[in-house]
């Protein structure tokens, strides 16, 4: 039973490290918690985590049989078209002023909102379920047999590394030597994103 606690305690740190490999998620939740702060970028993250873990439990479940499916690939479709709108939402349309508090008069979208653009942009993220299959499948196969609570401990210990990650990067964010970086260089940062978030998109097509 140590052993599969062990386990369990790996994965947790694991996806903890692993939240800084480029992706829509981290370019989204960075972005949301430097332009609009903490808040913002903990709906991001919590949407996020809201889709990881659903992700998560088919995987545990009928991964390996959802992944199988011909219509699968309509997922992909659908991960593109949205990592495109994200790209296009972001990507600046003017100059922005570059002065102290100019973050706090911009246009916010409220927490709600935030949070169900963070659960799409997770939940059609193909790269996500396929890295979740990678992580877990091994583990579930040697204690799934075992230990019946292992499956569900399992989706748990992911979901809630996936939600302790993006909240403690939203909040790492705010350091005032960050956020005045973000300040000085809004312009570019946000092209840069949005650049990144599009390229992404073409790399799952390919």
């Amino acid at each position: 039973m140590m052993e599969a606690l062990a386990s369990l305690a790996g994965l947790f740190g694991l996806l903890l490290l692993s939240q800084l490999s480029p992706g829509p998620d981290i370019f989204f939740v960075f972005r949301t918690a430097l332009a609009q702060g903490f808040r913002a970028g903990a709906a991001v993250g919590g949407g996020i985590a809201a889709g990881f873990l659903i992700q998560s439990a088919l995987v545990v479940s009928v991964g390996g049989w959802l992944m199988a499916q011909p219509w699968s690939e309509y997922v992909l479709y659908g991960a593109v078209l949205w990592l495109l709108y994200l790209a296009w939402r972001i990507f600046p349309r003017r100059r922005v002023q570059v002065e102290q508090g100019a973050l706090e008069t911009t246009a916010r979208e409220s927490l709600p909102v935030l949070f169900s653009q963070g659960f799409l942009c997770n939940i059609l993220n193909p790269k996500c379920t396929l890295f979740i299959c990678g992580l877990s499948l091994p583990a579930l196969q040697q204690f799934g047999g075992d230990y019946a609570w292992y499956a569900p401990a399992l989706v748990l210990v992911l979901s809630a590394s996936c939600l302790l990650g993006w909240v403690g990067w939203s909040a790492l964010l705010q350091w005032h030597p960050v956020r005045a970086f973000y300040l000085r260089h809004t312009t570019g940062i946000d092209a840069l994103f949005a650049v990144l978030l599009a390229v992404f998109a073409f790399y799952l097509v390919i």
